[in-house]
């Protein structure tokens, strides 16, 4: 035993000596780190973020509190001014392995390609005593974002990381998935997230970003990996892994990879992953899996039914216009039954058989019944769906229609133009029909309606509706447009009448820093939440248990808490329902193109949607955030770091899964 101890005891010596050397003892005894909000100094640098004043920031910078350092550069993230490299860059290697590892985050964040080198010179490959293990798993997916294809192979090949080396293997797959996000992909990236799925002994967070590559990542050759992706197709329970191998599977192509998601469809009781199922069963022929789609129609799954009837709508053809118009009796869902209406109408070609006037009437009369905004849109959307029906629409314009009518009837008179037949369909008439529609279009327009305002601005920029040929005489009704908004609440549709105005080489009026009306961080509603402090969003399904993240997002919480307890929220509709995807509200107009009187800043340092349940902040860009917020139905990566999250679902997911567009808010209250 006296051996032992003689062998043991030097050794422990020695790894105290290196702790001691690698950790500042000053700063360590002297300046505590604490970066809680409830820090009057952290409170200072969050209001400079939120107030953007840079140049305070840049001197924090080189603050002697590692906090303040940290908290500066946590504002640089979500501030992205890329004039603030040059003074980042030196914390890269700072004493502090937390404010390096934010550093890193900044400086990825800021996607500026010449801090390539800076940053892989700050990977510290000899931390043996694992010091700097967060900055050095931050450093590697910071370099997913702004890193060129020579790094991205060296990434791909990195090979020595074991299970228990969580933190690196997270750099290395989140940068391998960041890569992706720009569109670009190595075989050896993909062999390597290959890899790491198949392997249970790999942390759960890994799989996931692995599997969600696999799932996003555009151009992937999986040929090769179609007996493994079938073996974990077989193998793993877990759903979120199985929503992204069933997308993998679709990418494969193979008749074995057809069979195995057509059987499991029949048999999978997670709707998300059914959901992926019927999007991945898309990429085969249409022969080979139009009737397992038309079968799922009927799902009693509203999320289901709708994925599976889209299909239709997007590649329905002529010879089944009858099916999908027999399978709308089986529909147990409005969306399902509205999109096979839709599919039916758009296939049926022979425009004054009995079979189209029956299926135009039963249609019409569906859209004159129907109460529900939402459903009566989807509606309008199946019967504009005949071209010939265009004359129609713009009734459903006017002011005595609800907003999301009004919005769909733009939407459709737009989608008419979009519609790659057009010109054949009009026998040679088209830019005079497209010119009409334009007309319907300026007088939809004079309404002030900032959500028509919007979408008729982003047809002008779409080549695809050849819209930007036929305003060019009417540009200066968006000039008018634009003069009429009102700014913050409508700052979306500023922006998007900016980008139309700029297709004539006009340029817009700068907004004027008061018109901009960012609100500043509510510190004395925030001082109120405790750390067990919960919100209950009472919906028309049921309860939904939110945890708040105050510490991460002061102003975002403190503008909903203070908007729940106005009871703002009260009766807001879910306006969006996105299947395996999220649910959003809070839009008071009920369509996603409104706002209030104020605009947020963006809190996006270090948001990670790698779980089910997050609520994030809806977006038009940096800075634009507002009322409207949403809930994840699954891991979404694709939105890290892009979209601000206020908190997280800590009960009620079962009625996140079940809210359906037009279910409401009945009130929400806040436990503190």
């Amino acid at each position: 035993m006296k051996t032992r101890l003689n062998g043991i005891l030097p050794l422990c010596i020695g790894i105290l000596l290196l702790l001691a050397a690698c950790v500042p003892v000053e700063e360590k005894q002297k300046i505590p780190f604490d970066i809680s909000s409830a820090q009057p100094k952290i409170r200072q640098v969050f209001d400079l973020q939120n107030g953007q004043e840079k140049d305070s920031l840049l001197l924090l910078l080189t603050s002697e509190d590692p906090s303040i350092r940290y908290a500066a550069a946590r504002a640089f993230a979500s501030f992205q001014d890329t004039s603030a490299l040059p003074a980042l860059l030196p914390l890269l290697t700072d004493e502090n392995g937390e404010v390096r590892r934010m550093a890193a985050f900044a400086v990825g964040q800021l996607g500026l390609t010449n801090a390539e080198a800076p940053l892989t010179a700050a990977f510290d490959g000899r931390d043996s005593a694992r010091l700097y293990e967060k900055a050095n798993s931050m450093i590697l997916e910071a370099m997913g974002k702004i890193g060129d294809a020579q790094f991205l192979r060296a990434l791909s090949t990195i090979t020595t990381y074991q299970s228990i080396d969580t933190l690196l293997l997270l750099g290395q797959v989140r940068g391998i998935y960041r890569y992706a996000l720009r569109d670009m992909v190595d075989p050896e990236g993909t062999a390597t997230m290959m890899r790491y799925l198949a392997d249970a002994a790999i942390p759960l967070q890994v799989r996931i970003i692995a599997a969600n590559y696999l799932h996003r990542a555009k151009g992937l050759d999986l040929s090769m990996h179609a007996d493994q992706l079938i073996a974990s197709w077989h193998g793993e329970s877990n759903p979120y892994l199985r929503i992204c191998i069933a997308s993998a599977l679709g990418k494969v192509k193979s008749p074995d990879a057809l069979k195995e998601l057509a059987l499991s469809l029949q048999t999978e009781s997670d709707y998300r992953v059914k959901c992926s199922i019927i999007r991945a069963l898309q990429a085969f022929d249409y022969k080979d899996i139009h009737m397992v789609l038309l079968t799922s129609t009927a799902d009693a799954n509203p999320n289901v039914a709708e994925v599976a009837a889209d299909y239709f709508v997007n590649r329905g053809q002529e010879k089944d216009a009858a099916k999908y118009k027999a399978a709308m009796k089986d529909c147990k869902a409005w969306q399902a039954k509205t999109r096979l209406a839709e599919a039916a109408n758009k296939n049926t070609t022979s425009m004054f058989s009995s079979v189209k006037t029956a299926l135009q009437n039963e249609i019409l009369a569906s859209l004159n019944a129907a109460k529900n905004p939402y459903e009566k849109a989807a509606w309008l959307k199946a019967w504009a769906s005949e071209l010939r029906n265009f004359e129609s629409i713009p009734k459903y314009t006017q002011p005595d229609q609800s907003i999301q009518v009004r919005t769909q009837a733009v939407t459709s008179l737009i989608d008419a133009c979009r519609d790659k037949n057009f010109d054949a369909y009009f026998a040679g008439e088209g830019y005079l029909i497209k010119s009409q529609i334009g007309g319907y279009l300026v007088n939809a327009m004079k309404s002030g309606d900032a959500g028509i305002i919007a979408l008729i601005a982003g047809a002008i920029t779409d080549p695809k509706t050849g819209m930007k040929e036929i305003f060019k005489e009417r540009r200066t009704e968006l000039n008018k447009a634009l003069a009429g908004l009102k700014l913050p609440n409508e700052m979306e549709t500023y922006l998007e009448v900016a980008k139309a105005l700029k297709e004539y080489g006009m340029d817009s009026p700068a907004i004027p820093d008061d018109q901009k009306k960012y609100k500043s961080i509510d510190w004395k509603t925030l001082d109120q939440l405790k750390p067990g402090s919960t919100v209950v969003i009472t919906t028309t399904k049921g309860d939904i248990i939110i945890k708040l993240f105050p510490d991460r997002a002061p102003a975002s919480v403190g503008s909903f808490v203070q908007l729940a307890g106005q009871g703002y929220y009260n009766g807001k509709a879910f306006h969006r329902v996105v299947p395996n995807f999220v649910i959003q509200t809070g839009c008071p107009r009920g369509d996603g193109f409104g706002g209030l009187d104020f605009t947020l800043r963006s809190e996006v340092a270090e948001t990670y949607y790698d779980d089910e349940g997050y609520v994030g902040l809806a977006s038009a860009g940096l800075h634009t955030e507002g009322p409207q917020f949403f809930i994840t139905h699954s891991p979404t990566p694709h939105l890290d770091g892009k979209y601000t999250i206020i908190g997280k679902v800590s009960s009620g997911m079962d009625i996140v899964h079940r809210i359906e567009m037009g279910d409401s808010i009945k009130q929400i209250n806040i436990r503190y």
